[in-house]
């Protein structure tokens, strides 16, 4: 099985190689503002696929988080670790999922802000 998602003007397009367990949802000083929802996988098993020049992030306090949006439509598609190995980090957010595909998995709260743990 595996899950996607892509931006509102269909630029971008992230595929995960498997079935997710969970989605997770931060209350961090960005992702609360960008409210999405989360699903982590690594580079080995998540696909980016956009249009030429169609990506662009925005990286801020310790540098080690990349967020990506669409230039085309503004969708905050995912983001990615700032280091790039076949394990490193790729998180989807599920906001560009079709609702039907994510209905089923658990949210779980993290606190980002405060005490790096779930709040579940």
């Amino acid at each position: 099985m595996s899950l996607q998602g892509n931006c509102h003007c269909g630029a971008v397009t992230i595929t995960l190689d498997f079935q997710p367990v969970s989605i997770t949802e931060c209350n961090c000083s960005v992702c609360r503002r960008y409210g999405a929802r989360w699903v982590h996988g690594t580079r080995s098993n998540v696909r980016v696929e956009a249009q030429p020049d169609a990506l662009q992030f925005y990286c801020w306090g310790d540098k080690f988080i990349e967020f990506y949006h669409c230039r085309h439509c503004g969708c905050l598609t995912h983001y990615e670790s700032t280091e790039k190995t076949e394990e490193s980090r790729i998180s989807l957010n599920t906001r560009m999922c079709d609702p039907t595909t994510v209905s089923d998995l658990r949210v779980r709260l993290f606190d980002g802000a405060d005490t790096w743990e779930f709040l579940d």
